[in-house]
């Protein structure tokens, strides 16, 4: 069995062809969740009031954007906005 380290936690994990670990992977979808549905309800919410409100880390706000899972509308200090799937 081969393993993989977590582009997360850094742990090693069973290679399964994913980026992440399975705890992470849940944990991510979670947070993912919460912030699609905050932007939701608070349209053109900012990555710092996201944040705060939420308690997700900036960071992982802005993964999500290098993962172009969400885009920011107006630069890094802009509004949050999701992709069309």
């Amino acid at each position: 069995m081969s393993y993989d380290i977590c582009g997360i936690c850094e742990r090693f994990y069973p290679k399964d062809g994913k980026d992440y670990c399975p705890d992470c992977r849940d944990k991510d979808q979670n947070e993912f969740n919460i912030l699609r549905d905050y932007v939701k309800q608070n349209y053109n919410a900012k990555v710092f009031e996201a944040s705060n409100a939420t308690g997700i880390p900036i960071n992982t706000i802005m993964r999500f954007v290098r993962e172009r899972r969400i885009h920011l509308t107006g630069g890094d200090s802009g509004s949050i906005t999701f992709r069309d799937k």
